[in-house]
């Protein structure tokens, strides 16, 4: 029998690929390619008497005949080219199966740091340190990369009309236009075209139901039935998933969370999906979201923007339950340690690039999992832009936010703080947009401003035929401010300001602009109905 290794890949600059152009048709089908390409790749390893522990999101681990490490690895790279024309790959495999044991009686020096940065590996066990090294191989391999596939684009020929960047020759013929593209965006094109209802069969047959409308041709179409047309770019992503990898004692380990989260991470998103948007699912004429990809425990979503933020906590609190049963239920037994996972939700005009909005949502989703490490539990973090600004890095904006001592926001939250957030957001959405406003203004002008006028408003509507709703809005700040840790200094029945220190200075802090502006976001959707001013 041939000895076997273990091959590891993960294809470069997977983002720029799929989000090269804002056309959302081109989008799906970027998505769908590499999809495609992953599918071959199984096929290509398994013919070659290889075997699958991983393979989706971009990234594989395959188990592979030592003698055809090196022949699989060059189909591999083939596969990419031949599908995208412009993708690649980079593809690491084991010289041997069995790695040297550590040096034994170092204790300082840099070598001694080394072997003390991989301790937790070599404790888990061999498989664990074999992944570690190759993991460390791939990056490496990454880092030396040079040149890319480069396609000509000659001064006198007519560039594609969709990314503007190569010449084209292909003809494609839209219903109101007809424009020429560049292979690879012709290549999109096809894909997008033949594998348009994809997401929504797989959603169907997962949950058992039967959604029959007409998919999305473009952002402006997907926010039809929204009451204004903002868009969220939805980023979910595990935390600490490479770590957690990396520490498995044994293969069937690695198997299964590695199944555990492609099967819980699927389960998850499209139960979360069916749960909040079920009424426009069963009303509207077109879907209010877009699935760009789910692979492994990574998801990008394009959504209407008043769905996003109850999207994002289903879907965390769905992670967290289903990965870690799935992942059980492949192994047999119980699973040691948490499965959480982050979220950075971007929000903007849907004419807003939506190359921007992903690199925007990346950052936010950074933010969000510096809190979950801090925290240790799942987290969400949000940014709406109302007007258009070409910004990428969220302190672009978030640092409009501080005023001084005062900061008027307390994002990103943990899960648990989100959860009494949502509460908040359901009362305020269906209550007067003017109303919204003036609080918030009043923020803006400090503490006592605030407190003021909102305890005349509030005062107004409890002697009215909302004193119900007054009373839940004031309980549910209370729930909030106790999520944060945050000491009442007054004697004021709603409590939304606190004291905290950020960069070794005393500031004030609220999360009710936080809760102002997603009532905003979730009073565009078609099911809000708001009272008159």
């Amino acid at each position: 029998m041939s000895e076997k290794v273990l091959l590891q890949g993960d294809v470069d600059a997977i983002k720029s690929y799929v989000f090269e152009t804002s056309s959302l048709p081109q989008i799906r089908g970027g998505s769908q390619r590499l999809i495609k390409c992953e599918q071959e790749v199984e096929r290509s390893v398994k013919r070659e008497g290889g075997r699958t522990i991983y393979c989706g999101g971009g990234g594989f681990l395959f188990e592979v005949p030592v003698t055809e490490a090196e022949n699989i690895k060059r189909k591999i790279e083939l596969i990419y080219l031949k599908y995208t024309q412009v993708a690649t790959v980079t593809v690491v495999y084991e010289d041997v199966p069995e790695l040297p044991p550590p040096a034994p009686n170092i204790t300082d020096g840099w070598a001694g740091r080394l072997v003390k940065a991989h301790q937790e590996a070599q404790n888990a066990g061999n498989f664990a340190r074999r992944v570690a090294f190759l993991t460390a191989r791939l990056r490496e391999a990454k880092q030396q990369k040079q040149a890319k596939p480069f396609i000509e684009a000659f001064p006198f020929g007519k560039r594609c009309e969709i990314c503007g960047k190569r010449v084209g020759g292909h003809i494609v013929r839209y219903p109101d236009e007809t424009k020429q593209l560049c292979s690879v965006c012709y290549q999109r094109h096809q894909a997008g075209k033949e594998e348009r209802k994809e997401w929504p069969k797989k959603l169907t047959e997962m949950l058992g139901v039967d959604v029959q409308l007409e998919i999305p041709q473009d952002t402006n179409e997907l926010v039809e039935s929204s009451q204004r047309p903002y868009l969220a770019f939805l980023y979910a992503d595990g935390n600490n998933i490479g770590r957690l990898l990396q520490q498995v004692k044994e293969g069937l380990e690695y198997e299964a969370l590695s199944q555990g989260l492609y099967k819980g991470t699927k389960r998850a998103l499209f139960e979360a999906l069916w749960d909040v948007c079920r009424p426009a699912l069963q009303k509207e004429r077109v879907w209010p979201f877009e699935i760009l990809n789910i692979g492994g425990d990574d998801v990008t979503l394009l959504i209407q923007a008043g769905y996003a933020w109850d999207v994002a906590i289903a879907f965390l609190d769905y992670f967290e339950r289903y990965v870690r049963e799935e992942t059980e239920n492949f192994l047999g037994r119980p699973w040691p340690t948490p499965i959480t996972a982050s979220v950075g939700i971007a929000i903007a005009d849907a004419k807003h690039p939506v190359r921007y909005l992903e690199a925007l949502a990346t950052d936010l989703l950074n933010k969000a999992k510096a809190k979950a490490r801090q925290a240790d539990a799942s987290a969400i973090n949000f940014l709406w832009l109302p007007n258009a600004i070409a910004v990428t890095k969220a302190e672009a904006v978030t640092e409009q936010y501080k005023l001084g001592d005062f900061h008027l926001t307390a994002r990103p939250f943990t899960l648990d703080q989100a959860r009494k957030m949502q509460k908040v957001v359901n009362i305020l959405a269906p209550w007067p947009r003017s109303l919204r406003h003036r609080w918030g203004e009043a923020l803006e002008h400090g503490r006592w401003v605030a407190l003021s006028q909102i305890l005349y408003d509030l005062a107004r509507r409890r002697n009215g035929a909302h004193g119900e709703k007054v009373k839940e809005l004031i309980n549910a700040l209370e729930e909030l401010a106790a999520a944060f840790q945050a000491k009442q200094e007054t004697m004021a029945p709603v409590h939304f300001w606190w004291p905290s220190k950020e960069n070794g200075q005393h500031v004030w802090k609220t999360h009710l602009l936080d809760a102002l502006e997603l009532a905003e976001l979730q009073a565009m959707r078609p099911d809000i109905q708001e009272e008159g001013d």
